[in-house]
């Protein structure tokens, strides 16, 4: 773990939009514990924990018990439990009762989504399942990270809200992802609304910081490394496409507040509205800002590989739903980009 996970874990259990109280004494689940976002989660709520401020237990539901091991080490307040999304169902020995599930387990590389698409569908789907089940066993609020790509290609301009979802081609394989996602949110509500428990949703926009791999075949961190490294950063589309983005520790704020005051059967979006660029933006800001005059910008659209991205020219989420509840966005593009390449630089790359 680096000093930029530390500082970020400490801030994430002192932040004051974070309504600590909720998780003290609780027991406290999350999947995808080695992933970024339940990375960052499980760091931070065993920083409350060890405080004597929050949770009694942290249970983690991982893929690789020795990799969870190795990041969060030996705590009394921590269980590893081995946990995959193809065999999704957990053993009530295992996790014999929660008060809080997030289900943070996710695949986000945009290649596999066109490469294997069987897998995308059924993991993502297999896993939600699971944690709702466990959800309904235990009688845990539950809260399952989902995507801005739900959304499809809208045709609202400005803000778009959680009950203004666009149009996804179910025939095109990149839609593997969303379409699963668009099914799991309709679990979480049906469920919510026939059997009474208690999920919600928080659709993030693409999320950034420690513990992003350096390999990581998503844009954002293809500039950073085209940064670093000093080379070119080579747009494969015109880059007119506008997103926002969210640092880490933002998102898994969001989801700590909705886990706890979020209503049931709901989604809430998450997103620094004050990051919203496009695509050829966010690129000239990584190039001039961290490529120290040796990366510039250079299109070479490649219509076969943008079949990895998804459609659409603009997607600017509402988060009022979010902010209602008490959160806010604190980090901007241009620090996330700084923590993230000091992240990658405190281990050697």
């Amino acid at each position: 773990m680096t000093n930029i996970s530390q500082q970020d874990a400490r801030d994430l259990a002192l932040r004051a939009d974070v309504p600590w109280a909720s998780y003290e004494g609780a027991t406290v689940v999350v999947t995808g514990a080695t992933g970024l976002i339940g990375r960052a989660l499980t760091l931070a709520l065993l920083e409350r924990a060890e405080a004597g401020a929050g949770p009694a237990e942290v249970c983690v539901l991982v893929r690789n018990e020795a990799k969870a091991r190795d990041l969060f080490g030996e705590r009394d307040c921590l269980r590893v439990v081995a946990w995959s999304a193809e065999e999704p169902e957990v053993a009530e020995a295992d996790v014999p009762a929660a008060d809080f599930v997030f289900h943070c387990a996710n695949m986000t590389d945009s290649a596999s989504f066109v490469e294997r698409p069987i897998e995308t569908i059924d993991t993502t789907i297999g896993g939600a399942r699971a944690m709702i089940a466990l959800a309904e066993r235990t009688g845990a609020r539950l809260c399952i990270a989902s995507t801005m790509e739900t959304y499809g290609e809208v045709s609202v301009e400005g803000l778009v809200a959680e009950d203004q979802g666009g149009f996804l081609d179910a025939m095109n394989v990149r839609n593997s992802y969303p379409e699963a996602k668009r099914l799991v949110e309709a679990l979480c509500a049906a469920y919510a609304s026939e059997r009474g428990v208690a999920a919600c949703v928080v659709r993030l926009v693409q999320t950034m910081g420690p513990g992003v791999a350096h390999d990581d075949r998503r844009v954002f961190a293809e500039f950073a490394r085209c940064a670093s490294e000093g080379r070119d950063i080579v747009l494969l589309t015109d880059g007119s496409k506008r997103n926002s983005y969210l640092y880490v520790s933002d998102a898994v704020a969001a989801l700590l507040v909705a886990a706890a005051r979020g209503e049931a059967g709901r989604a809430y979006n998450a997103a620094n509205d004050a990051s919203f660029c496009s695509v050829r933006e966010m690129a000239d800001m990584v190039s001039e800002r961290f490529g120290n005059g040796a990366c510039k910008v250079v299109v070479n659209i490649d219509p076969e590989a943008a079949r990895r991205f998804r459609k659409g020219s603009v997607l600017r989420l509402d988060t009022s739903a979010l902010g209602a509840l008490g959160w806010q966005a604190t980090v901007g593009l241009e620090e996330m980009y700084e923590r993230l390449l000091a992240d990658w630089a405190e281990h050697g790359r």
